[in-house]
């Protein structure tokens, strides 16, 4: 079962563990669009989900930001 994707906060950069999930931010003046992409081990050859940024929901000014719910320490990511 997938979580519901919360919009996130644009600080602290970077991903940001929490108790109930981790926060991303990404600093981008340029970037039109992102994706935030989920693999289930470092050596892992397919993606296991892939969560597009929304620019109306999940940017703030140069900052896109999410909240993952359920994610915790180790997730690999890209």
């Amino acid at each position: 079962m997938q979580s519901t994707i919360k919009a996130g906060k644009s600080f602290p950069l970077g991903a940001t563990v929490y108790p109930d999930g981790v926060n991303f931010s990404i600093y981008s003046k340029s970037s039109t669009a992102l994706e935030l992409l989920l693999f289930d081990h470092g050596d892992a050859v397919r993606l296991s989900r892939v969560i597009a940024f929304d620019p109306r929901r999940n940017r703030t000014f140069d900052y896109w930001h999410l909240f993952v719910p359920d994610l915790g320490p180790g997730q690999v990511y890209g």
